[in-house]
């Protein structure tokens, strides 16, 4: 069996991607990717082993001029995906989000090829939601998101990363490698594999705060920031600053994780069943970071703080609150892990089987 994975544009669309590659490798099947050729799947794709096939296709932003243009470019794009789709003889098209999958998808159909979508958000994304009527199957991750297609075989399945991070077996030691104590409350701060400069502005003064703190923070800085983040900081004993971390792995150490609201990391704390702050993105389309913060306090596993009402003071109180409060600090990983869904992975690889 050979399988089309198409996902474009961030680590959301792609690394779940990747993650069901994997699997469906493990399960004898033969993949390759479509993506554009600018975007962050170029590079992440062939370094996870995978072939991949550039198309270009750009996101309908900009002026009135620039959206006709790109409304013309998709014939382009389409006829690129179609070639690629024709030659290679996929049995499946499976796509993850993003919006290099709209011509890739509308090639499939016309190649009268099998499509399943996968939507990691609480709020789909305007790419599924218009690719929806070719589709074959919808994936879900949220319940939420089951009320926002109208389809005959949607199912709530959830994020192939969740699989992944419930698989994954810790042993221990991440806490003492960064010199830190494994007898203190431990909480994780880290916004993205790509960080976030305006978060980290207000991590600058939250350390300062911390002095007092009887908890241990790790602040992972993002790589491209990491320098200029370190600078003019004076760390104390209970706080590191690292440019990148592990997150799967640290999952299992820490005792709280404040994050961003992308649907990869939500996945992975849910699978782990890990109380968490998330502080959503304000600069992704369609606000999906806040929908997934949302849905996940609503049911008592998280607490959502906007940037816009983002400070070092109210971060530090709000993570002191969950530290030095265990009974609710288990009540809120016990509401993550509720919702995690940590079977998405193998129930994804049984739909790519049942699909074609």
């Amino acid at each position: 069996m050979k399988v089309c994975m198409t996902a474009g544009g961030t680590g959301g669309h792609i690394f779940p991607a990747i993650a069901l590659a994997d699997a469906c490798k493990t399960a004898s099947m033969d993949v390759f990717f479509i993506g554009n050729k600018d975007k962050m799947e170029a590079l992440e794709v062939p370094k996870a082993g995978y072939s991949i096939f550039l198309i270009e296709n750009k996101g309908y932003r900009g002026s009135l001029i620039a959206k006709v243009n790109v409304l013309f470019g998709q014939f382009g794009a389409i006829a690129s995906a179609y070639k690629i789709i024709k030659k290679q003889k996929p049995d499946i098209i499976v796509a993850f989000g993003g919006y290099v999958t709209v011509p890739v998808v509308i090639a499939a159909k016309l190649l009268h090829k099998k499509v399943l979508l996968h939507e990691q958000n609480a709020i789909a994304g305007k790419a599924n939601v218009f690719l929806s009527r070719f589709a074959d199957g919808i994936a879900v991750s949220y319940p939420q998101s089951l009320s926002q297609f109208k389809h005959s075989d949607i199912r709530l399945i959830g994020n192939p990363r969740a699989t992944l991070a419930q698989m994954s077996n810790s042993e221990g030691g991440q806490i003492e490698s960064l010199g830190l104590d494994i007898h203190k409350k431990t909480a994780l701060i880290v916004m993205g594999s790509q960080g976030s400069e305006s978060v980290n502005e207000v991590l600058k003064r939250f350390i300062v705060l911390t002095t007092t703190s009887p908890h241990q923070f790790i602040i992972a800085t993002g790589r491209k920031h990491y320098k200029e983040f370190i600078e003019n900081v004076t760390f104390e004993n209970n706080v590191r600053v690292v440019d990148f971390v592990d997150q799967i792995k640290l999952l299992s150490e820490i005792d709280l994780l404040i994050a961003r609201g992308g649907a990869t990391s939500a996945a992975e704390m849910l699978a782990k069943g890990v109380a968490s702050i998330i502080i959503p993105s304000p600069y992704v389309p369609n606000n999906h970071q806040l929908h997934n913060a949302l849905a996940l306090s609503q049911k008592g596993a998280s607490v959502c703080i906007e940037e816009k009402d983002l400070n070092e003071q109210k971060l530090l109180d709000s993570a002191e609150e969950i530290l030095n409060n265990d009974p609710l600090r288990s009540e809120m990983a016990s509401a993550a892990k509720s919702l995690g869904l940590p079977d998405a992975l193998h129930k994804m690889v049984d739909w790519v089987k049942e699909i074609k």
